[in-house]
């Protein structure tokens, strides 16, 4: 009983890490239809201490390319269009109730002359090539001698509204968007950075944003300026986001130098259905972390981390990774990570670590709380 009160000991998480999520509220769910296993299950396996792990980090939107909306009484007269490099495909694409376009009719000029067109093609042409594209869609794609530059885009027989839809291949003037994380609570905070640069030079910029939800639905999102200059977003999710399937979009219009970029970023939405709680209970000589759970909803909750060993040069290297899941009603539980002692190869040992500690909620397919760093011992 003195031994093992001596290698037990109940001790708090490491501190969250920025890029660490973690619910701060709870909520109350029926548990989602359907048959779901309810047996508890846990087991490790062995992770080889030279093959470094990487978290996958949050995709990176990059774009060369810019939407708009357009009148077709503009449209007639001509619309002006900036290009920076050759090549630009020009798609023009008729609002609900707009005269469909043929591209034959499409016109582009530039320094008062007609530009030559290398492809166009009407919808049916398109979608025969794979694309999904409205009826009543034209693509032109401007000739490799017409070089960056002003223009004028036309289309005589436009009625109605048109989206036009600028891509540019070739351009160096790129805008970039990244999410700070890949998965956001319902009710929290969600931070995306963007930057527009061209030929790799930092291009000042204004921007704003537009949140779309899973509906369609969508409201203004504000763009700042941080210390540093950099332009960053910061989307408050609602509270009741994670209700409707689908993934959102964050819908990105930056301009700089009188160059136009849009780009998108879609994230999933949770509800924060449980969450880790309290001081952990250590067995450093099983090699066994007790992590307790608080349920606000009913369902099958998975904890996931990778034991990190000490080599003897005293760096840290993954030696094992252990799951547990188990079904849970509303309040406290307790999940358990048992690393086997056996996965710690020669010349390995304490201090360890549990590193990417990860809770799901298995019956509703939803991550709910990470961390880089959890337990040192």
């Amino acid at each position: 009983m003195l031994l093992s009160l001596a290698v037990q000991a109940a001790q708090p998480l490491l501190p969250a890490g920025s890029r660490d999520q973690v619910p701060t509220r709870l909520v109350s769910l029926p548990a989602p239809a359907g048959q779901f296993e309810r047996l508890p299950v846990s087991f490790s396996w062995r992770l080889d201490p030279h093959a470094a792990l990487s978290d996958t980090a949050p995709h990176v939107a990059e774009s060369r390319e810019y939407w708009q909306t357009v009148e077709g009484a503009d449209l007639q007269q001509g619309v002006a269009l900036k290009t920076t490099a050759p090549g630009a495909v020009i798609r023009i694409s008729p609002s609900h109730g707009s005269l469909p376009l043929d591209a034959a009719d499409v016109r582009v000029k530039g320094n008062g002359k007609a530009a030559r067109l290398e492809h166009a093609a009407n919808a049916d042409a398109l979608r025969a090539a794979g694309m999904d594209v409205d009826a009543g869609t034209a693509v032109v794609k401007l000739a490799s001698e017409n070089g960056a530059g002003a223009y004028s885009l036309q289309a005589a027989n436009a009625r109605g509204r048109y989206v036009v839809h600028v891509f540019e291949p070739a351009s160096d003037v790129v805008l970039k968007a990244q999410a700070g994380r890949q998965h956001v609570l319902g009710g929290e905070t969600l931070t995306v950075s963007m930057a527009l640069s061209r030929g790799g030079r930092s291009v000042p910029a204004q921007a704003e944003g537009l949140l779309v939800a899973p509906d369609g639905s969508s409201r203004p999102i504000s763009v700042v300026r941080d210390a540093s200059g950099a332009l960053n977003a910061r989307v408050r999710l609602p509270a009741q986001a994670s209700i409707a399937p689908g993934l959102w979009e964050l819908q990105l219009f930056a301009n700089g130098e009188g160059i136009s970029r849009d780009a998108r970023t879609a994230f999933g939405v949770a509800a924060p259905t449980a969450k880790l709680g309290g001081d952990v209970t250590v067995d450093a000589s099983r090699l066994r972390v007790d992590v307790p759970l608080q349920a606000g909803s009913p369902g099958r909750y998975e904890i996931r981390g990778t034991l990190y060993a000490t080599a003897s040069d005293g760096s840290l290297a993954p030696v094992s990774q252990a799951h547990s899941a188990a079904w849970f009603e509303r309040g406290k539980g307790m999940l358990v990570l048992a690393f086997e002692r056996d996965h710690v190869p020669s010349g390995y040992g304490a201090p360890f670590e549990v590193r990417q500690l990860e809770l799901s909620d298995q019956t509703r397919l939803a991550p709910l709380e990470s961390r880089g760093r959890a337990v040192r011992f």
